[in-house]
């Protein structure tokens, strides 16, 4: 390998050269760094410009993931072979998923490919139906390494085609373990995502304050126990500066600067908190560079704590000192040993936002071991090029195969550091280095050819190439942060019209089912009120007629064919018989209350079923019916709770069983009151023979007492025929009106009377088995026709049953229509919800596809603003 020679015109930062014998060089010199200097300069402003536009557009994107969008995280895998002539499968093509919804998957292509200004872009869209890539569109849109088309074999890697916004979604499991990720919701994703976006501000801001700061922080680091401290006293020339032994001995960072910054003293400031001041004493305290040692080997001291800060003094030397140079200060970090414990590798790995250049030291011996690639792959996210010190290499013996085993794995970890591996890539032995120096003879500074290169090589890269060490990195991470962004919003925009379509498509198909629900909403509602006032009417309507008949009935005495009236037992058995024979005229009325509550239960059944079509005519086909079966027995459960709330009072459940209903009274059995004073009797038809019928039409229904006493007396005279006609009676007490002044009347009067009334007791007692059933029926229906006075009004015995009867079926009609409302106000509520939820998604997939696009356009803009080339 060639010694490094850093050519003056290219740096900004002149060394001094101890050989340099023309004036007319020098000036040249002088000339060309200036200009280096302003150029750099340049850089940095339009940097630092991009770096705040950046910080915009992430702040922009995290307040959008929060506010207006739930960012989608997509995850990327080789797609299966594609079918075609000239398909070539696995070139740009993916399966794109999302971690929250694993079983949904979409063919795509993703591209990735330097634009004209030679930076990484990413995009990606869908592959129409029946695609294939052609060799003409490969060439076009076949993604480049940063997709790892060859994945690092043993590089843990969160996802490949994501950089900076990488999200570690398994939780602790190994990397390629589905199980957990797959039960992540989508705004536990987005919300991971959104600390991710958070975490790329914070090392936003750490980038703008580094790129403004003249000071350049390097950061020693490697496996444990790989010479890191060794190689620290070597760069510094001094011998034991940092401890070093064979065992791992530094337990906390320990920052080297230049006594310069310090006042020209020597001293260990430990740190007291985070924001150190060198002017500000209060913010450290002091220890001398002999208890350096104690300090930064203490093994209970947390890594995690702010370093150790030694300011040395330059040597006396004809080569400039690492640390100051006269116009940048240079600090060196030596750091603990990656896989010494977990604690300590994390801070190694947190450490890295705060320097500029990486120093890794790598054992020859180990090449790189996980820790080492796992730090290089998160360091590579920023820091394109790393310097790399392969430590001990004297002791290695086949020297070309440790070489080659080394650059091959560096090929895959940082393919930029490779590629510039003549002066990023040195294989020395730091111990010999730093055993050239001791405190007693500082003139001892021959160093081998190899470490002198490895120095000559730092120097340029942090000092003459100081726009591609200081600001390199922070165009790197700019550049694959934008292209995560573009990416990510590539992705998105997918969702976004994809999200949108389908609503778009719902709302098209529901709207015009809720316009038409609207519409017929009136039209439900007058039918089932139609249907309610109809079934209940024609229920009151029949029951009313079909009670009063059989209110009739009975006060004619009568019962239906299916009712048996008692047998007469005899004179002697009268009262007990007018009792069975109430019994039996009210268990007729029972009968006939349950006739017309059967009858209602057809009705309202039809009723129900009418009510079913009119839910079949106004809800959606989509809308689950009713699974509830009308049960038409189970009407009129409680029918003598409702008996009573009509007026029946002391109406029980029935009227055969009810207890003043089944008193029997004297006038049951002679009921001189009716056939003295003639009150309007029962309607009869054409089968019925009552005493009514054969009053002539000339005769009047209502007579004076006289009158009526001797149509009494007149009928006391008609014994021994089955029937005695009223017109008999009359014309008898005419004639004995007309002979009572007649002395053989008179003299004949008292046998006659007597005769007389042996006649009528002989007829009264003979019509007793038909003149009971009359006298009771005639009883129960005026009792029943009174009804009750109890709510301050009468309501006879037919009405209060009809409105009872039409009650129950009025309730069923409505808990019918209740249900069927309900369902129609359920399936209207939920279209409209539909529709409302779907309009918004489309508004707001609208909005994710116009902003997502203008992250496009801010993007493009940010590159022109980073288009430096380093």
């Amino acid at each position: 390998m060639q010694p490094y020679r850093a050519q003056a015109a290219d740096s900004p930062f002149v060394e001094k050269e101890s050989h340099i014998g023309h004036h007319s060089a020098l000036s040249q010199s002088i000339i060309a760094g200036n200009a280096a200097l302003r150029d750099y300069e340049a850089k940095q402003n339009q940097l630092s410009t991009a770096i705040d536009s950046t910080t915009h557009l992430v702040a922009d994107l995290k307040n959008f993931n929060g506010d207006s969008w739930q960012i989608r995280y997509p995850h990327f895998s080789s797609a299966p072979p594609s079918s075609g002539p000239r398909a070539r499968p696995g070139i740009g093509r993916r399966t794109m998923t999302f971690v929250d919804e694993p079983q949904a998957s979409s063919e795509v292509i993703v591209t990735a490919r330097p634009n004209v200004r030679q930076q990484l872009t990413r995009s990606v869209s869908y592959i129409s139906s029946g695609s294939n890539l052609t060799d003409s569109e490969e060439s076009v849109d076949s993604p480049l390494t940063e997709l790892s088309e060859e994945p690092l074999s043993n590089v843990a890697e969160p996802n490949d085609d994501f950089s900076i916004l990488s999200l570690d979604l398994n939780l602790g499991a190994t990397r390629h373990a589905q199980s957990l990720i797959t039960r992540l919701e989508r705004s536990s994703i987005s919300a991971l995502l959104d600390n991710r976006l958070s975490a790329a501000l914070r090392h936003l801001s750490l980038l703008h304050a580094r790129v403004n700061d003249a000071h350049s922080r390097v950061l020693v680091t490697g496996d444990l126990n790989a010479g890191k401290s060794t190689l620290v006293n070597a760069l510094l020339r001094r011998a034991e500066v940092m401890p070093t032994d064979q065992q791992p001995l530094t337990t906390r960072f320990v920052e080297i600067a230049s006594a310069e910054e310090n006042g020209g003293k020597e001293e260990v400031h430990i740190l007291d908190q985070e924001s150190y001041d060198v002017n500000n004493p209060s913010t450290y305290s002091v220890a001398a560079i002999s208890e350096l040692e104690s300090l930064a080997t203490d093994p209970d001291v947390d890594a995690s704590a702010p370093p150790l800060r030694v300011y040395l003094k330059n040597r006396e030397s004809d080569i400039p000192s690492i640390l100051h140079n006269g116009t940048v200060d240079i600090s060196l970090i030596d750091a603990p040993g990656l896989n010494r414990d977990s604690i300590k590798t994390t801070a190694n790995f947190a450490r890295q936002e705060e320097i500029d250049v990486v120093v890794f030291v790598v054992s020859a011996a180990n090449h790189f071991t996980l820790s080492a690639k796992e730090f290089i792959w998160q360091a590579g996210q920023e820091k394109a090029h790393l310097f790399i010190v392969v430590n001990r290499f004297d002791q290695i013996k086949d020297k070309e195969r440790c070489r080659k085993a080394v650059m091959d794995q560096l090929r895959q970890l940082s393919p930029e550091t490779y590629a510039d591996a003549d002066d990023l890539v040195h294989f020395v032995d730091s111990a010999s280095a730093a055993f050239g120096f001791s405190e007693d003879d500082e003139g001892a500074e021959e160093l081998d050819e190899t470490f002198s290169q490895l120095e000559q090589s730092l120097r340029s890269f942090v000092l003459v190439n100081r726009a591609k060490s200081k600001l390199g990195p922070a165009q790197n991470y700019i550049t694959h942060l934008l292209a995560d962004v573009e990416l990510l919003g590539s992705a998105n925009t997918l969702v976004a019209v994809k999200e949108r379509d389908a609503a778009l498509q719902v709302v098209e198909r529901v709207k015009p089912e809720l316009d038409q629900m609207r519409k017929g909403k009136d039209d439900l509602e007058d039918s089932l009120v139609r249907e309610e006032e109809s079934a209940t009417s024609h229920a009151i309507t029949a029951a009313e007629s079909s009670l009063r008949q059989a209110l009739d009935r009975v006060g004619r005495g009568e019962v239906p064919g299916d009712v048996e009236m008692p047998r007469y037992p005899g004179l002697l058995g009268a009262w007990d018989y007018a009792f069975e024979v109430r019994r039996a005229l009210l268990s007729s009325l029972d009968k006939a209350v349950r006739d017309a509550e059967d009858a209602s239960r057809m009705l309202t059944t039809n009723a129900v079923k009418e009510v079913n079509v009119i839910g079949d005519k106004h809800l959606p086909i989509d809308v689950e019916r009713s699974k509830r079966v009308f049960n038409a027995n189970a009407m009129f459960f409680n029918h003598g709770k409702a008996r009573r709330s009509s007026g029946m009072t002391n109406v029980g459940l029935s009227l055969a069983n009810n207890a003043i209903l089944k008193e029997v009274s004297v006038s049951d059995i002679f009921d001189l009151q009716y056939l003295l004073f003639l009150g309007d009797d029962v309607p009869v038809d054409k089968k019925s023979s009552t005493l009514k019928s054969l009053i002539p039409a000339s005769v009047p229904t209502e007579m004076s007492g006289l009158g009526a006493a001797s149509v009494a007396i007149g009928a006391f005279s008609m014994a021994g025929g089955k029937t005695m006609a009223i017109r008999t009676i009359f014309e008898s007490a005419i004639h004995l009106s007309e002979l009572a002044s007649s002395p053989v009347v008179r003299k004949w009067a008292g046998p006659a009377l007597g005769v007389l009334v042996i006649g009528a007791v002989a007829y009264v007692v003979y019509e007793l088995p038909r003149s009971i059933p009359r006298n009771v029926g005639r009883h129960i229906r005026a009792s029943l026709l009174a009804g009750a006075a109890d709510e301050g009004e009468e309501t006879p015995f037919h009405q209060a049953e009809a409105q009872r009867v039409g009650r129950e079926v009025r309730k069923v009609m409505r808990l019918a229509a209740w249900d069927l409302r309900e369902r129609f106000r359920g399936a209207l509520e939920s279209r409209t919800e539909i529709v409302r939820e779907n309009e918004e998604a489309a508004r707001r997939a609208c909005g994710a596809i116009e902003w997502f696009a203008q992250v496009d356009s801010r993007v493009e803009g940010i590159r022109s603003q980073l288009g430096l080339k380093f």
